[in-house]
């Protein structure tokens, strides 16, 4: 059986990202970048829970924890290209 993509997480996923990018570029404090983060986390979350829901605990545990490192580590670099773009570095 194949899956059908979730198009509407993929929006989201690149919503959050085009606002830590937009932060970055009116240079917002990094505070708001957390917070954009934040969002991210509790959207990924929300938008995934069937699929979690079904996993093992262990390899639940494993795939939300990939997925913050890789959450924060992509806001945060667009974050940041967004203050070198808007010339505040």
């Amino acid at each position: 059986m194949m899956r059908r993509p979730n198009i509407s997480s993929a929006f989201t996923d690149l919503a959050f990202a085009a606002l830590a990018f937009i932060a970055g570029i009116a240079n917002a404090p990094a505070a708001y970048a957390a917070l954009i983060a934040l969002g991210a986390v509790i959207s990924w979350a929300w938008t995934r829970r069937a699929p979690l829901a079904a996993m093992p605990l262990a390899r639940r545990a494993t795939n939300a924890l990939l997925a913050l490192v890789m959450i924060g580590a992509v806001l945060g670099v667009l974050y940041w290209i967004g203050l070198a773009t808007g010339g505040h570095l």
